[in-house]
């Protein structure tokens, strides 16, 4: 019975890291998803703010949110809707500094990914 289960550690084992590698990919592609479709918005913005934690900027006459609710960073327009952009994040926080937008966020499993983008002919105050 003993050498049953020590022989199948190895296997257990390995479908456990494959499991976790998968999940963190998952993540890595999802947070660049997310990434790009900012990007890709915000490069035909106008008016980037920062208030209360929300990111807000001006699309065609309406004013689009990015903000944090619950384990979920969301997309609103003029303060409707729930559009998940990216999910399990514990914390994610937006600062504009020197014409740049930085975004920084922390995942419910402690990893922490950011990135820094720049406007193309719009104002940022």
């Amino acid at each position: 019975m003993f050498m049953a289960c020590a022989a199948s550690f190895p296997l257990l084992y390995d479908a456990a890291y494959r499991i976790v590698e998968a999940s963190k990919s998952e993540k890595n592609t999802e947070w660049e998803i997310f990434i790009v479709q900012l990007r890709n918005e915000l490069h035909q913005s106008s008016n980037w703010h920062i208030s209360g934690g929300k990111l807000n900027y001006g699309v065609e006459g309406s004013i689009t949110s990015i903000s944090q609710y619950e384990d979920k960073l969301r997309r609103q327009i003029n303060g409707q809707g729930h559009e998940v952009m990216l999910q399990n994040v514990k914390k994610a926080t937006f600062a504009l500094e020197g014409g740049k937008l930085y975004i920084h966020v922390t995942f419910q499993d402690g990893e922490e990914e950011g990135t820094s983008l720049y406007p193309f002919n719009q104002a940022s105050s």
